[in-house]
């Protein structure tokens, strides 16, 4: 261990105790267990629907939960939303107490927590034959799954890209068809790009991001994590990934050390907003807000290893589940499949979750789409084959991300080297994956 180790920071510890606690003592499978399908004198049944997110998404899933209600007159469906953090930390408080929501929004770093402890229902079993997913793409069902077993539905798609300044890439040579390579980008397009916008990068840093890390890894082959929550990669993986990104530093390609360190993943600390980079990582489903701040931008694939490797793009799907001790699993499985499929609904949703999942219900509002969200159907569309599931993360995947960013930092300011930084990230992803 180098005198650079950082201590390990747990994100939400809270959390993420209750959770462990629960499958230590058995008590998320007994508190699981007590759920049955129940309903009122009258024959009225009551649900608690909650998720996270913004005034759009709230104001959209409102309105659609009316119609469902109009739809289904015999069922009431009590609502609340609030940001990321407050709600994880919510919702482990609930569980611990056997309560919560009977259909609740999860996280892809939370989902393999939640199935492992007895929490969340399996929806491939036969009380959730109701739940129709013979209109999404089996790749985004997929990504819900483990252990054969499916345990969230896919609620939006979402997949990552580089968002371009297209007038400064056109005059650099023009937008790179999927298949452009890492060599293109060091020896054509970047040198091109510095002299299109000489007082701009061409690409903000992403090498603090273990999202395009695990991009990396796929274009090879490997991934960020197996299906059985393993290690997919090797230290010296790691090693060539970050000492490739510092050979896109030292040539100017990426963002200066100071201004990386400046961008907290926030639209305006955006380094493409803030105008010092022309391009920069990110996830599809973000793209309005570059719309809003910035203007027009476009999207495209990551460079990869040769035009006929894979690009390494990986689903992203957001995703709801049952609350495996609700009361009213059936009733809570013809929630999940109004949202999922209903017409209507998918119209009154848009893209407030991301493009919707369901096929039919994606081409028929693409029409009517913001030129923002036009452009991500479009990107998604084009790529949609060569598009890969990804792995679902193991438990305390979350501080990884963090420990990950603060290595490269580390690195960027000097304080440790790229070797250093990477066998040390390698011992904390064995420290979270022992079977890594």
């Amino acid at each position: 261990m180098t005198p650079t180790r950082r201590p390990a920071v747990p994100l939400q510890p809270s959390r993420r105790r209750v959770l462990a606690s629960l499958g230590a003592l058995g008590l998320g499978t007994a508190v699981a267990g007590c759920g049955t399908d129940a309903t009122s004198a009258d024959g009225e049944v009551g649900l608690d629907f909650q998720w996270w997110g913004g005034d759009e998404r709230s104001l959209a899933t409102r309105k659609a939960i009316r119609l469902f209600e109009r739809r289904h007159p015999k069922i009431k469906v009590s609502v609340s939303f609030t940001g990321y953090d407050s709600y994880f930390q919510r919702l482990a408080t609930q569980v611990a107490a056997g309560t919560g929501p009977d259909v609740l929004q999860m996280d892809y770093y939370e989902l393999r927590d939640y199935a492992a402890n007895g929490l969340i229902a399996n929806l491939s079993g036969p009380g959730f034959s109701g739940v129709r997913l013979d209109r999404v793409p089996r790749r985004y069902v997929d990504s819900n799954r483990l252990d054969g077993k499916l345990w969230a539905v896919p609620t939006g798609v979402a997949c990552q890209a580089l968002l371009v300044d297209p007038e400064i890439w056109q005059k650099a040579g023009g937008l790179p068809k999927a298949g452009w390579t890492w060599d293109d980008l060091v020896h054509d397009v970047g040198p091109a790009l510095k002299r299109a916008a000489p007082g701009r990068a061409p690409l903000t840093d992403f090498g603090g991001y273990s999202e395009t890390f695990d991009l990396w890894l796929v274009q090879r082959g490997k991934s960020l994590y197996r299906h059985d929550g393993s290690l997919g990669f090797t230290r010296a993986d790691l090693t060539a990934f970050w000492e490739m990104t510092a050979r896109l530093r030292d040539a100017g390609i990426f963002t200066p050390p100071n201004e990386t360190a400046s961008y907290d993943g926030s639209t305006p600390n955006s380094l493409l907003v803030r105008k010092l980079s022309t391009a920069e990582f990110n996830i599809t489903s973000t793209v309005q807000p570059y719309f809003d701040t910035y203007g027009d931008v476009r999207l495209i694939p990551f460079p990869t290893v040769s035009s006929g490797a894979p690009l390494g793009l990986t689903v992203g799907p957001g995703m709801m589940c049952v609350r495996r001790g609700s009361r009213h699993p059936r009733q809570a499985a013809q929630l999940l499949d109004f949202l999922l499929n209903d017409p209507e609904a998918g119209s009154i949703l848009g893209v407030v979750r991301g493009l919707p999942p369901n096929r039919q219900i994606m081409n028929r509002i693409a029409p009517g789409l913001s030129s923002a969200n036009r452009t991500v159907y479009e990107y998604v569309v084009s790529l949609e084959k060569r598009l890969t599931s990804s792995s679902i993360p193991p438990s305390g995947s979350s501080e990884d991300k963090l420990l990950f960013r603060g290595f490269n930092e580390d690195v960027l300011f000097g304080k440790t080297t790229v070797r250093e930084a990477a066998a040390d990230m390698f011992e904390k992803y064995n420290t979270t994956v022992p079977k890594g």
